[in-house]
C-alpha cells in the first residue's frame, strides 16, 4: 500500500478506517440528484449498460476494481415498524474499490473521465465539476461514507496482479494439458517459449 493509501485508511481520529482491506480501498459517496436528474439518469444507465458497453476509458484504469453508480428513489422496508420510504429527493450512490491512493484515485477519475463525471454527477446539487480537481475533491470528501462492512477476496493483491495470475494460470493449464505427448527436447522448447510469453505477467 502506498503512503497516500495508508493516509486515506485513517479516521480523523487515527484508527484504521474499514473503508481499507489490505492494498483496496473502497469509496462511498451520496449526492442528492435534482429533479431532472431523476429522469435524465435511468436514460443514461440504460445507455451506457445496453447499447453502448463498457468505456474504454473506464479500462484504461486498471487499478480500479470497479465501480458502480445507482439512483435511488425509495428505502426498502426494514420491518412492520419501518414500512418502504418513497424519498422526496433521489439520491446518486457510488461505490468503487481500488488499489492506490484517494487522491491518484479522484485524480484519475476527474482527467480521464471528465465526461463522464459531468454527465452523471452533474445531476446532483453542489456538484463542482471534475476540473480541477481541488473542488471536486473537497466535494466527494464532504459526501462520503465510510463503509459498513468491506471484503477483498485477495486483500494483498492488486487489479493488475489478479489478472497477471489469472493469465498464466490458464498459459501454464494449456502447457500442462500438451506436456504428456511431448519429447523431453521439444517440452524444454515450450517451457522456455511460456517462461519468455508470460514474463510480463511475474
Amino acid at each position: 500500500m502506498t503512503a497516500h493509501a495508508a493516509d486515506a485508511g485513517r479516521t480523523a481520529t487515527g484508527t484504521a478506517s474499514r473503508n481499507v482491506h489490505g492494498r483496496a480501498l473502497a469509496i462511498t459517496v451520496i449526492s442528492t440528484v435534482r429533479w431532472w436528474g431523476r429522469a435524465w439518469l435511468p436514460l443514461f444507465f440504460f445507455y451506457a449498460t445496453r447499447i453502448r458497453g463498457p468505456s474504454p476509458q473506464l479500462a484504461q484504469l486498471s487499478f480500479i476494481h470497479f465501480a458502480r453508480w445507482t439512483l435511488i428513489r425509495r428505502l426498502p422496508a426494514n420491518g412492520p415498524s419501518a414500512p418502504e420510504q418513497r424519498l422526496r429527493h433521489a439520491q446518486l450512490f457510488f461505490e468503487s474499490n481500488f488499489n492506490g491512493g484517494w487522491e491518484e484515485y479522484i485524480d484519475a477519475f476527474s482527467h480521464i473521465l471528465t465526461r463522464g463525471m459531468n454527465t452523471l454527477w452533474g445531476s446532483s446539487y453542489g456538484f463542482p465539476k471534475p476540473l480541477p480537481t481541488a473542488p471536486f475533491k473537497a466535494y466527494i470528501r464532504r459526501h462520503e461514507i465510510e463503509a459498513s462492512h468491506f471484503y477483498s477476496a485477495y486483500p494483498e493483491a492488486t487489479t493488475t496482479m489478479v489478472a497477471a495470475a489469472l493469465e498464466v494460470e490458464a498459459k501454464l493449464a494449456a502447457l500442462a494439458a500438451r506436456a504428456d505427448a511431448m519429447e523431453p527436447e521439444a517440452f524444454a522448447d515450450a517451457w522456455r517459449r511460456f517462461l519468455t510469453d508470460v514474463q510480463r505477467c511475474l
